[in-house]
């Protein structure tokens, strides 16, 4: 019994409010309005005109939509202090759980999970 009452103190302490509850990825959903758009993350192509992906939080990621004969569009994801990470206050005073959230990068959480990018095409 005592046995697994430190394990279960351990993972608790080896982990932040926001690693735990909400994760260190977040869901983005990226379309574009003009047909034919290659959607890309990263410098690597997700989808055509729509992709949902998985981001680790934490670091900005490069957005892309290109499109042949078309002007290339790029933008950044932002991240906001997800406050989540300040309920390890309640465990640890937040000695231990804030900076494993910070460094996991699950202190942040991407704002806006949704972007519009279309390639400026002359018609």
């Amino acid at each position: 019994m005592k046995s697994k009452i430190c394990l279960v103190t351990a993972a608790i302490l080896l982990s932040g409010c926001s690693t735990v509850i909400k994760g260190t990825s977040e869901t983005v959903s990226v379309n574009s309005l003009e047909k034919g758009t290659v959607i890309s993350v990263d410098g690597s192509p997700r989808g055509l005109d729509t992709a949902n992906v998985s981001l680790k939080k934490g670091k900005p990621h490069t957005l892309r939509a290109e499109k042949q004969g078309c002007g290339t569009v790029t933008t950044e994801t932002t991240e906001t202090f997800d406050p989540t990470s300040l309920l390890g206050i309640f465990i640890d005073l937040g000695i231990f759980t804030i900076p494993i959230d910070m460094m996991s990068g699950a202190a942040w959480k991407v704002e806006p999970t949704t972007y519009t990018l279309t390639p400026i095409c002359a018609k």
